[in-house]
């Protein structure tokens, strides 16, 4: 079903509202081929912690047409599990999107591998967080 790789993130947001102010840089990163959106789940967590999922066919029209674009690739994979923990990580009284893409980008350069007689090993993301605090280490020392 699907041939690269997929990822996905939880993007939690410091009100309980959704403003739109991403949607344009989705928008351009699905346009310009780099990525292909798998799902996307939008979450909400009252002050008492009680959850709500919103998926993208369910929102109200006019939201619903910032994502139209995006909408053509978005299925429905995610789980009610993977919702409850995605739910679990957020805290009371916030808002979050879940979204799982497809790295269109990387297709090129896998065909080139495997016809070079590469295989993937190990594939690993490094959070900003932790390259800061190697970056700090070096300026200490």
């Amino acid at each position: 079903m699907f041939d690269l790789p997929l990822e996905y993130a939880l993007i939690a947001f410091e009100n309980a509202k959704f403003s739109g102010k991403i949607v344009p840089e989705l928008l351009d990163l699905a346009e310009r081929g780099i990525v292909r959106y798998v799902d996307i789940v939008f979450i909400q967590k009252d002050e008492d912690g009680n959850v709500r999922t919103i998926e993208l066919n369910d929102l109200e029209p006019e939201a619903y047409e910032m994502f139209v674009p995006m909408g053509e690739h978005v299925s429905s994979l995610f789980t009610e599990n993977d919702l409850e923990i995605a739910a679990s990580k957020l805290p009371n009284g916030s808002a979050a999107a879940l979204f799982l893409w497809e790295n269109l980008w990387v297709a090129n350069l896998r065909k080139a591998l495997v016809d070079a007689g590469g295989v993937l090993v190990e594939r690993v993301q490094i959070a900003p967080e932790v390259v800061e605090q190697f970056e700090q280490a070096l300026a200490a020392e």
